[in-house]
């Protein structure tokens, strides 16, 4: 088997919007060196000041040089029926690629990374970075930073790390369905294989154990390989990858849980890269305020925030009709209600006379509001879980014994939720289509679930 042992120097920290400058090539079969090839290539743009002075590459020394296109053919030839091996390889492999993508050729190799590699052999090292195991084991690297001395330190690190696990292990490293193909090359192999194919949230960690990135999966398993497999040229992934350190879970039964438990996690370690889940988007709820006048009045507001709502609707129309339902029931001015299309030529109520009636309606409304508990799949085969509404608010969550279902075994298993316009939002949408749950009054009375 041959192996074609890469490193390359590029203008910046993805392939994505970035070019070659250098490429160093050590063309290895196991035993012995059999070839070596370097370059240094023209990416058509002036250099920036950091990659000068990282690598020491100039653009007076790049302007004579030739283009990746001037070099593909020999490339080829080199790669050609070789697994192709470098340090942290999955950004190497995205800029060859994505440099033979522009000329429109496809690129294919089987690939392998000797950090992981170097990882399997020498498990007590204190970091897998390339310099910081060259120190650890003694490789000498002549010019860190310029790709044929550093393709040549990751040889003398890869033939280490064969003479210590041998041959099949490294082949086996080489399958497409390995995960020491596509995941990151700090994250132990045997974290990613833990990861159950149900549902539940994940927490992707960096060195120190603080979670970078919290999501929720039907498949967990199938849900974080893809984070190692899309958009892996882009800038973000890049430095994403490099930060995973390790992967932890927490199983939740159903999809529904793993999204209430992963907004409530987000917004305890507001991890660094969830930043979707912190451009949030704007909720729909009824206030409650007191005007110049003294009236007590409701009426519809957009807000990501769900403090000082009254109650949270998963959309203006419900909002707009449960607010017309209160008019016409407890015959409430439909202004004193935010409800200004309907702008009547007659004169309001006294304060004190409306106050009593919003007070009262209000009142009866609240009692009216669904308690329920929402009834699905545990954790395992032996229990349930349940979400908990009281009046229509999230209480929580729980998961109990199937022979444990009573709502006094519920309440005392259950994590509490603090109310978030998410979990407001999702709540609101169960609680106007009265489906799926069993009501808290008619499960105490018949004191198990059907």
């Amino acid at each position: 088997m041959l192996f074609a042992i890469t490193d390359i120097e590029t203008t910046g920290s993805h392939a994505s919007g970035n070019s070659i400058i250098e490429i160093g090539v050590v063309l290895f079969d196991g035993e012995k060196i059999i070839r070596e090839f370097e370059t240094l290539l023209d990416p058509g743009i002036r250099l920036p000041h950091f990659i000068t002075s990282l690598t020491g590459i100039t653009d007076d020394m790049l302007e004579p040089a030739p283009t990746f296109s001037q070099v593909a053919d020999e490339l080829e030839e080199i790669f050609e029926n070789a697994v192709f091996v470098a340090h942290n390889v999955n950004f190497d492999y995205s800029f060859i690629k994505a440099e033979f993508n522009a000329m429109g050729r496809n690129f294919q190799m089987p690939r392998v990374c000797t950090m992981r590699v170097a990882r399997k052999a020498f498990p007590g090292a204190p970091s897998y970075g390339l310099n910081n195991l060259c120190n650890w084991l003694g490789v000498t690297n002549e010019s860190a930073h310029r790709a044929l001395s550093d393709a040549r330190a990751a040889h003398e690190i890869f033939q280490k790390s064969l003479s210590i696990i041998g041959d099949d292990v490294v082949h086996k490293m080489i399958g497409r369905a390995s995960g020491d193909v596509f995941l990151p090359p700090n994250l132990d192999k045997k974290e990613f294989a833990a990861l159950p194919e149900k549902p539940g949230v994940y927490y992707l960690l960096n060195e120190k154990g603080k979670p970078i990135y919290i999501g929720k999966a039907k498949n967990l398993r199938k849900r974080v390989k893809q984070h190692f497999t899309t958009n892996t040229d882009s800038k973000r992934n890049q430095a994403f990858m490099k930060e995973i350190f390790h992967v932890s879970f927490e199983l939740t039964g159903t999809e529904l849980i793993a999204l209430l438990l992963e907004d409530a996690e987000i917004r305890k370690y507001w991890p660094a890269y969830n930043s979707a889940q912190k451009r949030r988007t704007p909720r729909v709820h009824v206030v409650r305020y007191y005007d110049q006048q003294g009236y007590d009045r409701l009426a519809i507001q957009e807000s990501n925030k769900i403090i000082g709502a009254h109650k949270t609707f998963p959309s203006h129309y419900t909002a707009r009709n449960w607010l017309m339902e209160i008019s016409k029931e407890f015959d409430i001015d439909m202004r004193l209600l935010g409800l200004t299309m309907f702008d009547v030529h007659r004169e309001l109520p006294l304060p004190d006379n409306h106050n009593k009636v919003m007070i009262e309606a209000l009142r009866v409304l609240e009692k009216r509001e669904p308690s329920y508990i929402l009834q699905g799949e545990g954790r395992s085969d032996d229990e349930i879980s349940a979400i908990v509404v009281r009046n229509g608010q999230l209480k929580g969550f729980a998961f109990v014994s199937m022979d444990l279902c009573s709502v006094e075994d519920i309440e005392s298993a259950l994590l509490i939720l603090p109310p978030t316009e998410v979990n407001a939002s999702i709540i609101a949408t169960i609680s106007s289509e009265h489906h799926g749950y069993i009501r808290i009054d008619d499960l105490q009375q018949a004191n198990q679930y059907e």
